[in-house]
């Protein structure tokens, strides 16, 4: 069974480690029982093994955001079942999950602390991973770090420690929002169209900032994104979600050299696959 296959078929070959983040018949409705009932999962399964970067793609109001929000706790779904590492989340509640999950979101401004440093957005970020101890505070040391990891990501904030959030670009917010999710050490790192509010240069140079930060740190991460051309050129797994399913799935090397048309094309004759058996 290739990666790909254990995406379709909810298990997982002899050889395959245990998956980072099994999500199994997730499923949820918004205003149940009544005119306007919707149903945004539709006994979604998805298996990803440690490290692996999953890009998830589809229609507005395919069930993307619904996904992220599920696995991160903004919400309880039933019936299903959400597990990380192993261990089952799915009745945990958003504050618990927050010690494994880390999210980037769509508003640069959301998940970082605006009137505060960079340095002092950093060390929150360190001590939610639990680094405290002899050396707590804004040291030289920690300083020497953060410029450079920072310096990795191209856009200058290694000199901008002491600048607050609100005087950066969007782009370096977002930057800053990525360095602090590696720092809290996440098993899962969850990235909610954090490029969608910039502007295409900025969002290019976040993306590669992003690709960077999930190799190096090895992070098992979902992002969602409107980008199809994104999802063909980066991660080793590409999940397209309609109407609260996963219909289409591919590995790194399936979707090597694939068009966003040729994408379409699959995803089409899935669809249709799937419409016709049911």
């Amino acid at each position: 069974m290739s990666a790909g296959e254990i995406g379709r078929a909810g298990s997982l070959a002899v050889n395959e480690p245990r998956p980072m983040l099994e999500v199994n018949g997730l499923r949820k409705q918004f205003f149940a029982g009544t005119p306007n009932a919707r149903l945004a999962l539709d006994g979604l399964t998805l298996l990803l093994p440690p490290g692996c970067f999953c890009v998830v793609i589809g229609s507005n109001g395919a069930g993307k955001s619904t996904l992220l929000n599920a696995i991160a706790g903004t919400f309880l779904v039933g019936p299903g079942e959400i597990k990380l590492d192993g261990e089952d989340i799915g009745r945990e509640p958003l504050h618990k999950r927050a010690r494994h999950i880390a999210r980037v979101f769509q508003d640069p401004m959301t998940g970082t602390a605006p009137g505060m440093s960079v340095e002092e957005n950093l060390l929150l970020a360190q001590l939610r991973a639990g680094k405290r101890g002899f050396r707590f505070g804004l040291s030289a040391s920690r300083r020497a770090q953060w410029r450079e990891r920072l310096s990795l990501l191209g856009l200058g904030l290694e000199n901008r420690l002491a600048d607050r959030i609100e005087t950066l670009s969007g782009g370096q917010r977002q930057a800053v929002a990525l360095v602090m999710a590696v720092l809290s050490a996440p098993k899962l790192l969850l990235l909610d169209e954090h490029m969608a509010a910039l502007d295409p240069v900025t969002a290019d140079l976040v993306l590669r900032a992003t690709v960077r930060v999930v190799e190096e740190a090895r992070l098992t991460t979902v992002m969602v994104t409107h980008n199809m051309r994104h999802a063909l050129d980066i991660g080793d797994r590409l999940v397209m979600m309609d109407q609260g399913r996963v219909r289409l799935t591919l590995t790194r090397e399936e979707k090597a050299g694939l068009s966003v048309e040729e994408l379409v094309r699959r995803f089409r004759e899935k669809d249709d696959r799937v419409l016709l058996a049911s």
